[in-house]
């Protein structure tokens, strides 16, 4: 294990707690979700975030993850906490089932053009479109194939039989009044990998994988088999 030190909360939704309602999570608003877990921590001088969030509405209880360098506050209103430091113990050549919302981009450069970023799955579609060609199938090798280099990376073998993507989701994320929206695309991967490197494993839990961390993007959670 390396010296990487992080705590893993989840925040359960608690209705019998007075307090905020879920409304106030704003399950839509990935930028408001950002802002409602900075306010979860104790105040501190840092002016960028320390932490990842994955917010679940879909779980039986509406479910807020978050991985960061600090603790949250003692006590969230309406919410019950659990905390715990570091995953469990990994090692190599194990097996971990994962989960991950990620959003999947591709950089393109056309022949004297300027670098663009692409959404995965879309670029897939337009490609398949334009060459007459499966588009399901297009954009599940392309899904499929941005989550194994990601992994690969992340110190994981993906077990491809083992695995499935659900709930794409596009969203436009407004930071203030009149400011141009940034978009962006959700997906979320469930499956199993073979761990081969567990420092690079700890590095892709602590860091991240892929881009929109900020958004609720790129906080892989695991479990060893």
């Amino acid at each position: 294990m390396s010296d990487i030190l992080w705590y893993e909360s989840r925040l359960y939704f608690d209705p019998d707690q007075a307090g905020e309602d879920l409304g106030f999570l704003h399950p839509d608003d990935l930028y408001k979700q950002h802002q409602w877990v900075w306010r979860c921590f104790v105040d501190s001088e840092l002016t960028q975030a320390d932490f990842m969030f994955r917010v679940d509405m879909a779980l039986p209880v509406p479910t807020v993850f978050i991985r960061s360098k600090r603790q949250l506050k003692e006590a969230i209103k309406s919410w019950k906490i659990v905390t715990q430091t570091q995953p469990e113990q990994l090692k190599d050549a194990g097996l971990v089932q994962f989960s991950l919302r990620a959003n999947p981009t591709v950089d393109i450069t056309p022949k004297g053009e300027k670098t663009r970023r692409h959404d995965v799955l879309m670029h897939a579609k337009k490609q398949a479109q334009r060459a007459n060609s499966n588009v399901n199938e297009a954009v599940d090798i392309a899904a499929k194939a941005w989550l194994d280099k990601k992994l690969q990376k992340g110190g994981l073998e993906l077990l491809t039989q083992c695995i499935e993507f659900s709930n794409y989701k596009q969203h436009k994320v407004v930071k203030k009044d009149g400011a141009r929206p940034i978009q962006l695309s959700t997906l979320d991967y469930f499956g199993v990998a073979k761990i081969t490197d567990v420092q690079k494993l700890e590095q892709a839990l602590f860091n991240g994988i892929g881009r929109s961390k900020a958004f609720g993007c790129g906080m892989m959670l695991i479990k060893p088999l």
